[in-house]
């Protein structure tokens, strides 16, 4: 019975030892004996002691929460057991990694894009706004009235000189041949001196072309909106666009409000229609060689302008009837994405402003932040600003000079930049000289919310004989016309499809989400836990502990041992210094000097 009772207590004994306690409290089993069988050890009673790093290491593999690391020194495998499943969590580690960076990866986009309604009613959908230019830029009527005001030049100089020297007012807004360069800078020298109001330092380009820009009442016959005729003065509005001046419906959003299903500006009947014409007579500078109209399409504040982007430019010829269906996208990004910084979602909304703190006059927009960098690029390299540019893009105080023809060769010199904008760079191979010359716009993001108008499936047929628009109301002045049918230009413009896809920008994966996923493919593939990076956390942190410790003792033992070297050493010399000083003294002493006596 005594034989028994000792192995029960054995096997007792043998699982309370080290590798089957908890690992961070090491025991050592103490062998029994037979004048001292063994006792079970409580809790309370264990004193730690003080292992080696390898010891520490296995006891960790043994007792780890992760899965079957405790094969790996496990009593009873042979070598080959043990090579295969380090092999195998070699594998699953690099798995694991692989897995994990993928996760990361695919969720540094923080917003994804989903359809949140694809069937959104378009009477809902804001009307854009729409600009009209002539492609005639310059009148000749009113090239004809400027050279009468330039007769009055000291050289006797008459009319018909300054109407040929005028031609080169066509450099704003395309390259022309020109036989002298330095005869258009004399033409802009005289016009500094004789066409500069008493109130203006600079030469006003913007003045002076807005009189030689055909008037909207040149240029319009017509208008009808869903159906019903309007006069087309009172919703036109002069406006800038790229082009320069232009005759622009719907600037402000006035049809932004909620509006009756019947005026969903839906099919070609109920959409805008447009009577224009063009003379042939008045061209003096055209952007074409056939007479027609560019139509730009955009979101209402907007400042048209088909190379900063969303802006939809459609060509109109005169004596075709056009149809411009148009296609409208709504994206919109959830208020929740207001708390991620501008950087991380990759977008701004329109009430936030970028580094350039530019008045954006009617919220921020991706379109004004590219034409903004433009214009403080063209500023800042030729000194001016073209007059068809917005003023308020331009940053502070300053005396605002618009280019002049002595400005062209700058401008000319640099369009290639102004025309190649990037918001980041990449490097790309072969493309290098390209990022290097171009416009570099890193603070400009997209916009957050916002309507894309897209035009798709534009169809003209040609007006024969003569046209007669439709007009229910008599109005006289823009609105009567009888002409030829070439010089006139019909042009529908409405919306496509009665219901549209509305798109919304969502957050793609919270924090707890992420964390979920993480942890899901750590605990299938190598079976970690959250207790089990504890373990191994506090493990190092132990470790690194007991390091330092023993890196801190053998300094001071160092330098314990290194003083009490210096006192030894101190001690010695003063000792030999003394008595060799104490054998000198009676080496003295012994040396009298020697006395001869002589005796008689």
């Amino acid at each position: 019975m005594v034989a028994i009772r000792e192995r029960e207590q054995r096997k007792l004994h043998h699982r309370l030892s080290v590798g089957h306690a908890v690992w961070w409290i090491p025991t050592r089993p103490t062998r029994p004996t037979s004048n001292n069988p063994p006792v079970v050890a409580r809790e309370e009673e264990t004193v730690p002691q003080k292992w080696s790093f390898g010891a520490a290491l296995k006891d960790l593999l043994e007792n780890l929460s992760f899965h079957c690391y405790g094969k790996l020194v496990e009593h009873g495998y042979r070598i080959q057991e043990r090579f295969f499943w380090l092999i195998f969590h070699i594998t699953a580690l690099s798995v694991l990694i692989a897995f994990v960076w993928h996760t990361y990866k695919d969720n540094t986009e923080v917003l994804v894009t989903t359809i949140y309604n694809p069937q959104y009613p378009v009477s809902n959908v804001d009307l854009p706004a729409i600009s009209v230019c002539t492609m005639n830029r310059i009148s000749t009527r009113a090239v004809r009235n400027y050279a009468q005001e330039l007769d009055k030049d000291p050289k006797q100089r008459n009319a018909s000189f300054f109407y040929k020297e005028l031609h080169a007012f066509g450099l704003y807004y395309g390259p022309i041949e020109l036989d002298d360069y330095d005869k258009m800078l004399k033409l802009q020298g005289f016009l500094d001196v004789l066409d500069t109001e008493p109130d203006e330092l600079f030469y006003n380009t913007r003045r002076r072309m807005r009189a030689l820009t055909p008037n909207c009442s040149d240029n319009f016959v017509s208008c009808r909106l869903a159906g019903k005729s309007f006069d087309c003065l009172t919703q036109f509005k002069e406006s800038i666009t790229s082009y320069g001046f232009c005759c622009t419906f719907n600037l402000h959003g006035n049809y932004f409000k909620e509006r009756p299903y019947s005026q969903r500006f839906f099919g070609a009947d109920m959409g805008l229609s447009l009577t224009l014409k063009n003379s042939h007579a008045d061209n003096f500078y055209s952007l074409h060689k056939r007479n027609g109209f560019a139509i730009f399409i955009n979101e209402p504040g907007n400042y048209p302008d088909p190379h900063s982007g969303s802006v939809s430019v459609r060509f109109v010829n005169c004596g075709e009837n056009t149809q411009l269906p148009i296609h409208p996208k709504i994206i919109e990004t959830v208020p929740e994405a207001r708390h991620m910084s501008p950087t991380v979602r990759k977008c701004l909304f329109e009430d936030e402003s970028t580094k350039m703190s530019h008045d954006f006059n009617r919220g921020y927009t991706f379109s004004k932040c590219i034409s903004a960098c433009r214009a403080r690029s063209i500023f800042s390299l030729c000194g001016c600003l073209p007059y068809s540019i917005p003023m308020f893009y331009i940053q502070g105080k300053v005396v605002r000079v618009f280019c002049t023809l002595q400005h062209m060769e700058c401008l000319r010199r640099y369009k290639f930049k102004w025309l190649n904008v990037i918001t980041s760079r990449v490097n790309l191979i072969g493309l290098e000289h390209e990022l290097e010359d171009a416009l570099y716009c890193p603070h400009c993001l997209a916009s957050c919310s916002e309507i894309r108008y897209h035009v798709r499936g534009a169809m003209a047929l040609a007006l024969n004989g003569l046209y007669k628009p439709l007009n229910s109301n008599k109005m006289d002045a823009n609105n009567s016309y009888g002409h030829d049918s070439s010089e006139l230009a019909v042009v529908r413009i409405y919306f496509a499809e009665t219901h549209i896809q509305y798109f919304r920008q969502i957050i793609k994966n919270a924090w707890y989400e992420i964390f979920s996923t993480i942890g899901s493919i750590c605990g299938i593939i190598a079976g970690f836990s959250l207790i089990g990076i504890c373990e191994l956390l506090f493990f190092l942190a132990k470790q690194l502990w007991h390091a330092y410790k023993t890196e801190l003792k053998a300094e001071l033992r160092h330098s314990h041992d290194y003083a009490h070297s210096q006192s030894q050493s101190h001690f010695h010399s003063r000792s030999h210094s003394h008595s060799r000083s104490q054998a000198n003294g009676r080496a003295k002493a012994t040396q009298h000097p020697m006395e001869l006596l002589i005796l008689p």
